[in-house]
C-alpha cells in the first residue's frame, strides 16, 4: 500500500509539473493560430473559428518587413550560438580536465577564482562591458558578443567536466602513458570516445543558454543587422499597439530549435550532469 501511495504522490506531481509547463506553450500555439478578430472578441473561446496561419506566413516571408527582420535574427541567434558552442565546448572540456588531474597551487587557485565566478549576476557587468566596447568600438559585433557568452558559461560548464572526469579511471591514462602517448593523444584516443556524454551535455547547456540570452545582447548588439530573436520579440509591442498573434508565433518559432536540440541530446544530458553532479 505504501508504495502505492508513492505512485500516486509521484504521478501527481509528474502532472501538476506538466500543466504547469505546456498549458502557456499551448495558450501560446492557440494565439498564434487565432486572427486578431478571435483574439479581441468578447466570448470566452478555447480554440478559433478557423486556424489562422497568416502570422507564420508573415514571420517566414522574407519579403515581408515581420519576415526579413524574423529571419535576420533567427540566423544571427544561430551564428552567436554556434560560435559560442564551437569555442565554448572544448575549452571548458579541456580546463576542467586540467583541474581534474593536476593539483598545484597555482592550478587550485585558478580553479578557485574561475568557479567563484558562477555567482555573480550578469547584469552587474553590463555597464563594465558597455564601456569597454564602446571604448574598442566593437558594439553590434556578434563575435566578441559570443566571447562575452563563453567567458559567462565557461566556470559552470568547466565545474560539471571537472567533476566528470574525475569519475574517470586515471589509471586507464597511466597505461596509455605508459605505452608512449602524450597527454594530447590521451586526451583525443582515450578520453573523448569514453567521456563524450559529458561534451554533449557542454554544447547542449552552452547552446541553450547562449540562445535565451535576453540583457546582454540587449545591450552589446542592439542594432537590426547583428540583434538575436529574444531581443527582436520585445519589439512586437510598444506603447501604441501589442501584436499578440505575431509575438505569440515569433515565440513558437523561437524555442523550436531549442527544443529540438534538447530532445536530440536529452539522454547525454541526464547522464553527463548525473556524472558530473
Amino acid at each position: 500500500m505504501k508504495i502505492k501511495k508513492e505512485n500516486i504522490f509521484y504521478w501527481l506531481g509528474v502532472l501538476i509539473f506538466l500543466i504547469i509547463v505546456l498549458v502557456p506553450i499551448v495558450w501560446c500555439i492557440i494565439i498564434s493560430l487565432s486572427s486578431e478578430k478571435d483574439i479581441f472578441t468578447g466570448k470566452a473561446v478555447f480554440l478559433p473559428q478557423k486556424f489562422d496561419f497568416s502570422n507564420y506566413k508573415k514571420l517566414l516571408t522574407y519579403s515581408t518587413k515581420e519576415g526579413s527582420s524574423f529571419l535576420l535574427s533567427m540566423k544571427n541567434s544561430f551564428i552567436t550560438s554556434a560560435i559560442t558552442v564551437i569555442i565554448g565546448t572544448p575549452l571548458a572540456v579541456v580546463t576542467g580536465y586540467v583541474f581534474a588531474r593536476h593539483k598545484g597551487k597555482i592550478i587550485l587557485k585558478i580553479m578557485g577564482l574561475l568557479i567563484s565566478t558562477i555567482i555573480i549576476p550578469v547584469f552587474t557587468t553590463i555597464i563594465p562591458l558597455y564601456t569597454i566596447f564602446s571604448e574598442y568600438g566593437i558594439l553590434n559585433n556578434i563575435f566578441w558578443l559570443a566571447i562575452v557568452y563563453i567567458s559567462s558559461f565557461l566556470p559552470l560548464i568547466t565545474w560539471i567536466s571537472m567533476n566528470y572526469f574525475k569519475e574517470f579511471p586515471i589509471e586507464i591514462e597511466e597505461m596509455a602513458l605508459v605505452d608512449g602517448c602524450n597527454r594530447f593523444q590521451v586526451l583525443i584516443y582515450i578520453l573523448i570516445p569514453n567521456v563524450y556524454p559529458i561534451i554533449l551535455t557542454g554544447m547542449l547547456i552552452i547552446f541553450l543558454k547562449a540562445w535565451n540570452q535576453y540583457q546582454l545582447p540587449l545591450i552589446l548588439a542592439a542594432s537590426r543587422d547583428v540583434k538575436p530573436l529574444t531581443v527582436l520579440l520585445a519589439e512586437f509591442s510598444s506603447k501604441d499597439m501589442i501584436l499578440y498573434g505575431q509575438i505569440a508565433s515569433a515565440g513558437i518559432l523561437t524555442i523550436i530549435p531549442p527544443m529540438i536540440f534538447s530532445f536530440v541530446f536529452r539522454r547525454y544530458l541526464i547522464s553527463g550532469l548525473t556524472k558530473g553532479s
